[in-house]
């Protein structure tokens, strides 16, 4: 072989594996792109469900207030009621051994009875089903006691 061939032979090799090194260092840096590309994805992912969660956390927080404000309300409701019948039945107190209630003592246990049902019905926060009346208060028609 002449040193021209020899010299081509050698240039065709050193083409080629610089060729094959070339493709190899290609492939390493698209697979490196890539990952990059799939890190950067997971990583928005993440932050959105971080920025999901701290809403969520932020939303029960504003919930559990509205809960304990409207459980202070009923709470003083309750007061105020239990307050108003019982000094309602001081008065007539010594009558009450034979079972005697004036009328307006009637009148605001009936009313009593009415606003515990409402409030039953529209739970602390929302709206429940409402109960049917008792079977009893039914038979006997409205406005009875």
């Amino acid at each position: 072989m002449s040193n021209t061939a020899t010299a081509l032979v050698g240039g065709l090799l050193l083409a080629a594996a610089a060729g094959l090194g070339g493709y190899g260092y290609g492939l390493d840096q698209g697979k490196a792109l890539e990952k990059g590309r799939q890190d950067g994805k997971a990583l928005e992912t993440i932050t959105d469900q971080i920025a999901a969660h701290a809403d969520l956390v932020k939303r029960s927080g504003a919930a559990n207030k509205g809960m304990r404000t409207a459980l202070a309300q009923l709470e003083r409701a309750n007061t105020q009621t239990t307050t108003e019948i019982a000094d309602a039945l001081t008065t007539t107190a010594p009558e009450r051994a034979d079972c005697v209630f004036p009328p307006d003592v009637v009148r605001g246990l009936q009313g009593a009875r009415d606003r515990a049902a409402e409030a039953a019905a529209s739970g602390v926060r929302g709206a429940l089903p409402s109960a049917s009346a008792s079977p009893a208060r039914a038979a006997s028609g409205p406005g009875s006691p």
